[in-house]
């Protein structure tokens, strides 16, 4: 906005003085001979003194005012003094009263001829203003016109949106005034075109992982089971299952819009990983050995996302840990951080960056008790971000994998 008025008011400014001093300098009547009708007045008068006509009488005959002034009442140039006593006439400009004929009529006076015609002055007048406007017109349209084109090249770029949802990708040149326009215009394209990405793939995914406990189900109809069979309770854990994905992406869904309004307050950090390691025990960990390591550091943070981070990472490391996790609680000069390790088989490389992103899982052939949509680690990722903090995934020295959550430590 600064920018575009600037470069408005920098422009009608120049184009106002510009155009001001140039049709001045047009106009000013020191730029200019004697008008038509003036050089035959003077020429009229001229000839009527050679003559020895009366100088009255003729002036009469013109029209134009006139009066009888003393010579002496004028202050002449010797050269306007010279043509007069030549028995010249002598035209003279006043900046109130125009153009001035002075004729001798003796030697102790002459006669004042107001010849300023006030018609060509009005005309003047409406020549020169219609001059200016037309020009600064011109111009202020010269400057508009890069403007214009760039906005209709915007125009056309939101107006034909491309089958990924996507509007197309402007080339508005950076010099240009509405240069930051198109650049947001090009962001949130880009952003469009990632959510509506991001849907298609949950949709794909909601189904994908529908299907097999619904196939199962459907089997199992089929078989017309009996009241407390094997197969009854296989169909009550699909049901179980159904519900347990339905629930993980309803909190991906939840956890995928605007950031919520966190309530931050200083939880010590070693007290809560003992309440969640208590709250999992049963449901989760109690086969496998749990290990919590680090002091009772004080975090700033909301605790509902810190428990729920921490929740998914355990039960994560429940379903692939072998007989040990180990929890570690550490802070350095601006960080807190809080880790999850396990042995079971770790996770490659090449694959510790993708792990966080929604339905990705390193194994394709899970079973029903590892389970899971792939969204847990997702909700982790999001809940750092929300905290101006990070995750990720290392090599453990238990033989697993490493999950690293840091926080910042905003001071404490």
């Amino acid at each position: 906005m600064a920018r575009l008025f600037i470069s408005l008011y920098v422009f009608i400014v120049l184009a106002l003085v510009g155009l001001s001093a140039g049709l001045e300098r047009l106009f000013s009547p020191a730029s200019q001979g004697p008008a038509q009708h003036v050089s035959t007045i003077i020429t009229l008068f001229d000839s009527a003194h050679a003559a020895h006509l009366d100088i009255r009488t003729l002036a009469d005959n013109t029209g134009l005012p006139y009066k009888v002034v003393p010579l002496t009442s004028i202050g002449w140039s010797t050269q306007s003094a010279e043509q007069l006593a030549l028995g010249k006439s002598v035209l003279l400009y006043d900046e109130h009263l125009g153009e001035q004929l002075y004729i001798p009529l003796d030697k102790q006076t002459i006669l004042e001829l107001n010849i300023s015609a006030q018609k060509a002055d009005n005309q003047s007048l409406l020549l020169y203003s219609t001059i200016f406007f037309v020009l600064l017109g011109a111009l202020i349209a010269l400057w508009l016109w890069p403007l214009w084109r760039d906005l209709n090249q915007l125009k056309r770029s939101v107006s034909h949106v491309q089958d990924d949802g996507s509007i197309a990708d402007n080339h508005v040149s950076n010099a240009s005034l509405i240069a930051p326009i198109a650049q947001a215009l090009n962001t949130m394209s880009v952003k469009v075109k990632s959510l509506l990405q991001s849907q298609r793939e949950l949709s794909g995914a909601v189904a994908h992982e529908f299907r097999t406990p619904l196939a199962r189900l459907k089997f199992a109809l089929e078989a017309r089971p009996t009241l407390d069979s094997p197969q009854w309770h296989a169909m009550a854990m699909d049901v179980e299952e159904l519900e347990r994905l339905v629930q993980e992406m309803l909190d991906y869904a939840g956890s995928d819009v605007l950031l919520p309004e966190l309530n931050l307050a200083e939880i010590p950090l070693k007290e809560l990983v003992e309440q969640v390691v208590r709250h999992l025990h049963t449901p989760h960990l109690a086969k496998h050995k749990v290990c919590i390591v680090g002091d009772n550091v004080t975090l700033l943070a909301d605790d509902h996302f810190v428990q729920r981070a921490l929740e998914n990472l355990l039960i994560n490391a429940s379903r692939y840990a072998q007989y040990q996790i180990r929890l570690n609680i550490s802070q350095s000069a601006n960080h807190v951080l809080l880790s999850v390790e396990d042995d079971g088989p770790g996770i490659p490389h090449a694959v510790q960056e993708k792990i966080f992103d929604a339905f990705y899982r390193p194994d394709e052939g899970r079973t029903r008790a590892s389970g899971g949509a792939g969204l847990g680690l997702a909700i982790v990722r999001r809940i750092q971000q929300w905290h101006e903090g990070d995750c990720w995934a290392q090599d453990s020295e238990l033989g697993g994998v490493k999950f690293i959550l840091r926080y910042p430590r905003h001071g404490l």
